[in-house]
């Protein structure tokens, strides 16, 4: 079997690299998103299992369970994104320094 020549090698590492550029950077900030939903999901299990000890009901702590509530939901479903994103992006890295 040949070789590949230069030509080939270099159309590979250019379609690998756009590749990279057009589907794996354009969603990076999901990342920070992750990021930001986690700590959002942990500051309200932590404000709710240890500093909520009063009875009373407000508008604050409506919003608050709502949005503590639609970040437990968007974890699962972010986790999945950044593992399938990150694994993506490190074959694409692993396939262009081939």
């Amino acid at each position: 079997m040949k070789k590949p020549s230069e030509n080939w090698k270099r159309i590979r590492r250019a379609a690998l690299e756009r590749a990279q550029r057009t589907a794996i950077d354009p969603l990076s900030p999901i990342y920070n998103i992750y990021s930001g939903v986690c700590a959002l999901y942990l500051a309200g299990f932590l404000h709710f299992k240890f500093f909520d000890y009063g009875t009373d009901f407000s508008w604050f702590t409506a919003c608050l369970i709502i949005c503590v509530a639609v970040a437990g939901v968007l974890v699962p479903v972010l986790t999945g994104s950044v593992l399938t994103l990150h694994f993506a992006s490190k074959k694409l890295e692993h396939l262009i320094v081939e």
